[in-house]
């Protein structure tokens, strides 16, 4: 297996901080929001996807792009219309950090990974 780029080790270690950090807003906030609850499933897939993008997998980096794009717009749209909260903050910094890593991966030119 070929040895991953620092780069990418970074994108995944911050995608996996970010799930860790989005699941531990369920003991800091009430279990019943649906803001709550909905932040901790993106954590789960977060953690998913820091370990895919472990791999030397071509797909990972794409869905590591389009899904903390996602994840980024929700967590604006909770600031300005839930609950401003620091861990918002802190992901969508993340989220942007991950998307640049991943777009800049996906634009080298080197034999392609599998997908």
């Amino acid at each position: 297996m070929p040895a991953l780029p620092p780069s990418r080790k970074l994108a995944a270690g911050l995608m996996l901080l970010s799930g860790v950090t989005h699941l531990s807003q369920l003991l800091v906030y009430s279990v019943k929001a649906a803001d709550v609850i909905g932040a901790a499933l993106f954590g789960v897939l977060y953690l998913l996807l820091g370990t895919y993008l472990l791999t030397p997998k071509r797909a990972a980096l794409w869905l590591a792009v389009v899904w903390p794009a996602i994840g980024g717009s929700l967590a604006v749209l909770r600031i300005l219309t839930v609950r401003p909260n620091p861990f918002s903050l802190l992901h969508i910094a993340i989220d942007v950090v991950v998307i640049a890593l991943c777009v800049r991966l996906l634009a080298q030119r080197r034999p392609p990974l599998p997908a």
